[in-house]
């Protein structure tokens, strides 16, 4: 009659298949899994994207406080911003003192002229006469009024930067108080609404 082989006394069976028995390398295991997962989430968090929680209204009707996006950090490096991206980005002082991240649309792009008239945005490339822009993200009615220094009503946007302004322009710190956004202040691009779900949307959206 053949027996089944047994396990040799005194070796316990592996609480894992593939981990060792001895519970001081078992843990050793453990601890290399947990850092190698948090190097993985340092590393994707930091060149791949991450998450992002609205806090502000400045982006009604688009974006609501409470919202969860996902930016996207990493194509940026070889799809540059364009007008119409909602990015994500560190203010100016004092606006970004307290480290909470602004989110805002780019409406107005390196080079170009950007003029408020009657409550309406005019963009004018390098060269090319201004042009009103289309903005179905604003709700109807609302006007784009000037605020900031001296009631200003026009920026030339310097190289490298981007104007941007809240969907919500009644109720919006932005490009027209602290001035053009530098490339290097923008953490990245808001990318995907996941939460809530009845609310899940792609939020890419170019001019």
């Amino acid at each position: 009659m053949i027996h089944p082989p047994t396990e040799p006394r005194g070796q316990p069976a592996p609480i894992l298949p593939g981990l060792p028995t001895d519970p001081r390398r078992w843990a050793g295991e453990v601890a290399r899994i947990v850092v190698l997962v948090a190097v993985l989430f340092l590393v994707i968090s930091t060149f791949v994207g991450q998450p992002f929680d609205v806090h502000q209204v400045s982006m009604e009707p688009t974006l609501a406080a409470g919202d969860h996006l996902l930016i996207d950090k990493l194509s940026p490096r070889w799809s540059p911003y364009v007008r119409g991206d909602i990015i994500v980005f560190r203010a100016p002082d004092p606006y970004g003192a307290d480290g909470i991240p602004y989110v805002k649309r780019i409406v107005g792009m390196p080079g170009d002229t950007v003029q408020i008239e009657n409550g309406r945005i005019y963009v004018a490339a390098t060269g090319d006469p201004p042009t009103r822009l289309a903005e179905p993200y604003v709700a109807d009615g609302e006007a784009t009024l000037a605020q900031g220094a001296q009631g200003r009503i026009a920026w030339t946007i310097p190289d490298d930067a981007y104007f941007v302004l809240g969907d919500n322009r009644s109720d919006s710190v932005d490009s027209r108080t602290f001035g053009a956004i530098p490339r290097d202040r923008i953490i990245g691009r808001a990318w995907l609404r996941y939460l809530p779900f009845d609310r899940m949307a792609i939020l890419r959206d170019t001019e």
